[in-house]
């Protein structure tokens, strides 16, 4: 134990002595190293404070170039803008102005100043207006690969496939359209391009298509009088009178009526064999103030059309009559008939032939009819009277288109319970 102890204050005692030789070493270090001067120490911290300042004259400079470009760009961006702009609105003005060429030049400098869509779309109209339909074909397709649901750009798509006659992508592009997003009130947009469409197809001959677009544009119509009046002039191109008429008959039950309702009315009416309502809506046309500002060409023709529809109803044996007055009518109406197939018989070797089995239905009636006689038996009535009517139609067919009365109970034998029809 004895001995351990010393050994471990023998080694205690070399670490001091350690110890103290390494504090001598470093106090001798520190007596031998050089102190600065206090002109050698201004000169560093001056050395420091100009280092400080060049870095701080560089970062400013830095900054103030920065700005400098930045302010340039901006500078430059809104003279860019400006002069996009202002060509853009010449280009506007000019198609506006009915100057499609100009406008196709203006426009494109607004584009090479500004790029846009919208710009876009106005030159590619603008080509197409002036009648570069090839250009603006390119262009309207590129358009479209980029957005193929925009409605006007399948518009216009339309339109100029219909120019070059290309039916299946015209009739497409316009469906496209139809379907497609438009900015503002899409629903009236959809009806013009609806009506717009019905047009092209009526151009084409594509008469059942064109008809299923026009009812649908006319069940959605706003109540306005000048979309009204278009859909049912649309309609009677449609081959619809029927439901023209119901159109035009709506109208004239306005307050102001639209002259062109009553004409229409009265118009759809004549074509259908309602001659009674002919007669009251194209009375109600010629008679108005209204009346005076039509041009002469188309008061001739109503007026043709008045006088025609009164003499039929003059003509027609209508059960609104008294039975004597019916009875009248219906023996003057079998001797022109019977005339007619007299006259009709000369006209050549082969219409005898052709008329014989009518020939032999006139024989078959009674030798005397009276009028009492007629007034008696309803039935005898309904059988001359077909029999006039089947007269007149054959009588047509074999010998060409009559005149006088026999014209105006050929029009009544095409629908005889229309003419009187409310």
């Amino acid at each position: 134990m004895t001995l351990t102890n010393r050994n471990l204050t023998a080694s205690e005692q070399i670490s001091d002595l350690g110890h103290k030789f390494g504090k001598i070493e470093q106090m001798a270090i520190i007596q031998t190293a050089p102190l600065l001067s206090p002109e050698e120490r201004l000169a560093r911290r001056k050395l420091m404070v100009r280092d400080a300042v060049s870095l701080l004259t560089l970062f400013l400079i830095t900054a103030v170039i920065f700005a400098l470009t930045w302010l340039l760009y901006q500078s430059f961006d809104s003279h860019r803008r400006e002069l996009g702009q202002r060509w853009k609105a010449r280009g506007e003005k000019a198609m506006s102005s009915g100057h499609p060429k100009e406008a196709v030049e203006a426009l494109r400098s607004a584009l090479a100043y500004v790029p846009s869509r919208d710009s876009e779309i106005e030159l590619a109209t603008a080509l197409a207006a002036a009648g570069r339909t090839q250009e603006a074909t390119a262009y309207f397709n590129t358009l479209w690969e980029s957005a193929p649901g925009d409605g006007m750009i399948n518009l216009q798509l339309a339109r100029l496939y219909a120019r070059v006659g290309n039916e299946r992508l015209a009739v497409l592009h316009y469906r496209s359209a139809l379907d497609g997003t438009w900015q503002g009130n899409g629903y009236d947009r959809r009806r013009e391009i609806r009506l717009e469409t019905s047009r092209y197809l009526l151009s084409r001959h594509e008469i059942d298509e064109a008809r299923t677009q026009i009812l649908i544009a006319a069940s959605n119509a706003p109540d306005d009088p000048a979309i009204k009046l278009e859909i049912a002039g649309l309609l009677e191109q449609a081959n619809d009178p029927q439901s023209a008429l119901g159109i035009y008959r709506a109208l004239a039950t306005r307050k102001a009526v639209p002259l062109a309702a009553l004409e229409g009315a009265g118009r759809t009416a004549f074509v259908l064999g309602r001659y009674r309502i002919a007669d009251e809506y194209l009375g109600r046309a010629l008679s108005g103030a209204q009346a005076a500002n039509l041009p002469d060409k188309e008061e001739m023709a109503d007026r043709d059309m008045l006088d025609t529809s009164m003499h039929v109803l003059l003509l027609y044996p209508s059960w609104r009559l008294m039975p004597h007055d019916r009875a009248v009518r219906i023996v003057a109406a079998k001797d022109i008939a019977r005339n007619r197939l007299a006259d009709c018989g000369t006209t050549s070797a082969a219409a005898p032939s052709k008329l014989a089995s009518l020939v032999s239905r006139w024989e078959q009636l009674p030798p005397r009819i009276t009028l009492l006689g007629l007034e008696q038996d309803p039935d005898l009535e309904q059988s001359i009277m077909q029999l006039v009517y089947d007269t007149e139609t054959l009588s047509a067919q074999v010998c060409g288109p009559p005149s006088g009365n026999d014209a105006l109970l050929l029009r009544i034998a095409r629908n005889p319970d229309a003419v009187e029809q409310d």
